[in-house]
C-alpha cells in the first residue's frame, strides 16, 4: 500500500476514533447532568421545571468543565496519558520483536 494511501486510511481511522470518543464525552457529561438533577431533586417535593433542568445541567457541565482545567487536574490527565502512551509503545515494540 503506498505510504499516501496508508496516511489516507489511518487519518479516516483516527477521525472515526474522534468521533466516538466524543460520543462517549457527551454520555458522559449527561451523567453529570442526570447526577446534578437527581441531587437538587432530592430535596424538593415538586417536579424541577424544564428551565430549572437547563439551568442545573449548565452549572454542573460548567463545574465539571472547570474542574477538569484546573492545573493541577490537567497535569494528572498529561501524566495519566503519558504512562498509557509508554505502555503502549512498549506492546508495539514487543509486537515488532
Amino acid at each position: 500500500m503506498p505510504a499516501s494511501e496508508s496516511f489516507d486510511k489511518l487519518m479516516k481511522e483516527s477521525r472515526d476514533e474522534l468521533m466516538n470518543l466524543r460520543m462517549q464525552l457527551q454520555s458522559l457529561m449527561v451523567k453529570c447532568g442526570l447526577r446534578a438533577l437527581k441531587t437538587y431533586q432530592a430535596a424538593r417535593n415538586e417536579p424541577l421545571r424544564s428551565i430549572e433542568v437547563a439551568s442545573l445541567v449548565k452549572y454542573e457541565l460548567d463545574n465539571v468543565i472547570a474542574d477538569l482545567s484546573e492545573p493541577n487536574s490537567i497535569d494528572s490527565i498529561i501524566k495519566q496519558t503519558r504512562l498509557e502512551w509508554e505502555k503502549l509503545q512498549e506492546t508495539k515494540q514487543k509486537k515488532s520483536q
